[in-house]
């Protein structure tokens, strides 16, 4: 797999679980939803819509698995692409789309042992990875006309991406080398 692939599978993934958790969240009162999550704004997704997502994906994964057992490359450069170019002009501002919903974790007293998880023993990325990724990222969105303040969170939203809070400190810590950079990128075009 090349790199393109694994972050679209890796995000496609992620999507997966967001939907998941949006499936069991559809059954909750309006006011416990609001709760959930530290959403977005936006409108809440009804069933329906999140069945059809959900439907979606599941045949998105398909076509990527497909291409990706076949050794081409494209369909996640251009699935990357697309991302990038919807992020670009703006996508997120709309209201009605379905808000990356993650697991939250209930505090351990409050599940009874039997639910307690064990800890996974992998550990995080290292952190120099971590960076190098957040470097390109943000080089590449500059470099296409991204303005400085909506990189972390275009950037968090990429599949294996730390939180807008850790972008932000790296990229502040790298403010110019990372204007030079793309800088570079932009006079190369």
């Amino acid at each position: 797999m090349t790199p393109a692939d694994e972050r679209i599978v890796q995000l496609l993934a992620k999507w997966q679980k967001s939907l998941e958790l949006h499936l069991r969240y559809a059954k909750l009162p309006d006011a416990e939803y609001w709760q959930k999550q530290a959403w977005p704004k936006h409108e809440r997704p009804n069933r329906l819509i999140v069945d059809l997502a959900t439907q979606r994906l599941v045949a998105l994964q398909r076509i990527v698995q497909a291409r990706v057992s076949a050794g081409d490359p494209s369909l996640s450069e251009a699935l990357e692409l697309m991302a990038f170019l919807s992020n670009l002009v703006g996508v997120e501002h709309l209201e009605r789309y379905i808000p990356q919903a993650e697991e939250v974790p209930e505090p351990d007293d409050a599940k009874p042992a039997a639910q307690k998880p064990k800890r996974a023993k992998a550990g995080p990325r290292p952190k120099a990875t971590v960076e190098d990724d957040v470097m390109a990222d943000a080089v590449r969105l500059m470099a296409w006309g991204k303005a400085w303040h909506e990189l972390p969170a275009a950037i968090e939203r990429m599949a294996g991406r730390p939180s807008a809070s850790a972008i932000r400190k790296i990229l502040t810590s790298k403010r110019q080398e990372l204007e030079r950079l793309a800088e570079a990128q932009r006079a190369e075009k």
